[in-house]
């Protein structure tokens, strides 16, 4: 991993929702741009999409698995 990519987890730490936070289910995904914003204030989120390259786009962005 570059330094960059460190320096970025080091000041933007992935939020980790509460067990008993909302769920939002994000339907046609994408790249979870939708999810990113409702996890950035407190949701948990689960995404469904059927685009391969979406589906990889939105694990790298948000580190959760899509059904």
């Amino acid at each position: 991993m570059s330094d960059y990519l460190k320096h970025i987890e080091n000041e933007l730490p992935v939020p980790k929702p509460e067990k008993s936070a909302p769920l939002a289910l994000d339907l046609f995904a994408g790249c979870g741009g939708l999810a990113l914003g409702f996890e950035a204030v407190g949701f948990r989120t689960i995404g469904y999409e059927m685009l391969q390259d979406a589906c990889d786009s939105y694990a790298a962005n948000l580190a959760r698995a899509l059904s």
